[in-house]
């Protein structure tokens, strides 16, 4: 009886420590210097400063990831701070009116979802068409749609893949935009 104690003793630290490990795994990621706040002019060497410096950081902030959907969608951001950007969002039905996130938390892919499907007017399919752009279904239709990788609404991105996203976008748009101007 002893020597089976013994076998299942290392099996029991092994289990407890793999439980202490994903203790952490559920905090949310804050990202320290936010790019904005380096390249925060509206000129255009600023904002290809901002992009270039984005893509090299291994999390993108709510106030990088919302300065960067109001530049793509607007061309400019005439937003002096992340309190701005969140009205602008709001105001254009992209963010919940509950919002309320600070600018360093990592943006989570659920809430860019809903603002990137609102800001394209993607419909998608019977589900959002009942219940509407949820984060779930949202990042579901992007998927579907090819601009997010498979992923979770909770999962955050890293500046290159948001970056991609936006290039992703540009090339969903391209032909909508060609199929208006070529009826």
């Amino acid at each position: 009886m002893r020597s089976k104690a013994k076998n299942f003793r290392p099996a029991l630290l092994i289990l407890a420590a793999c439980a202490l490990a994903t203790v952490g795994g559920c905090q949310t990621a804050h990202v320290q210097n936010s790019v904005d706040a380096k390249y925060s002019g509206d000129d255009m060497d600023a904002q290809l400063n901002f992009w270039h410096e984005l893509a090299t950081r291994p999390v993108t902030s709510n106030d990088d990831a919302f300065h960067g959907l109001i530049l793509y969608f607007d061309g400019t951001d005439k937003s002096t701070n992340y309190a701005d950007r969140v009205s602008t969002l709001k105001s254009r039905g992209m963010l919940a009116d509950s919002f309320d996130e600070p600018p360093d938390e990592a943006i989570q892919r659920g809430v860019l979802a809903v603002a990137i499907v609102k800001g394209l007017g993607i419909k998608g399919g019977w589900v959002m068409h009942v219940v509407g752009p949820t984060q779930r279904y949202a990042v579901r239709e992007l998927v579907y749609d090819n601009l997010f990788p498979p992923s979770s609404p909770q999962q955050t991105f890293s500046g290159s893949e948001f970056v991609g996203i936006i290039g992703k976008m540009d090339d969903y748009q391209k032909p909508m935009a060609s199929a208006v101007s070529n009826p």
